[in-house]
């Protein structure tokens, strides 16, 4: 009886990190499609990086980077996170353009955080 509490309770709590996992990717999407369009696209291949700017309380912005593979499957188009080695080629050509164009530095969260 014991056991199968345990394993009732673990399955609640799997869920609910589902459930909130699920609503934090939810927010991002509202958070993308409110911005309303990305700032810039870069696609080598199957690779796509698409750039988005986002605002601060305090006025400033930051950008985020998201990355995916394009595909097509029964004449539909797909996304996907996973590579194989020689689409990695592609998506490095992809993270170069991208990182020239977006002028994109290395600096620590704490002057992030400064700016």
């Amino acid at each position: 009886m014991k056991s199968l509490l345990l394993k009732c309770t673990f399955a609640a709590v799997l869920l609910l990190g589902f459930a909130f996992t699920a609503k934090a990717q939810s927010a991002v999407n509202e958070q993308q499609t409110a911005n309303n369009k990305p700032i810039a696209t870069y696609q080598v291949g199957a690779a796509k990086i698409t750039v988005w700017e986002n605002d601060r309380a305090n006025g400033s912005t930051w950008k985020n980077f998201v990355i995916e593979k394009l595909y097509k499957k029964d004449g539909e188009w797909k996304t996907s996170n996973r590579f194989d080695a020689s689409e990695l080629l592609e998506l490095r050509s992809a993270i170069d353009k991208a990182i020239d164009e977006q002028h994109v530095k290395v600096s620590t969260r704490d002057e992030e955080e400064d700016d």
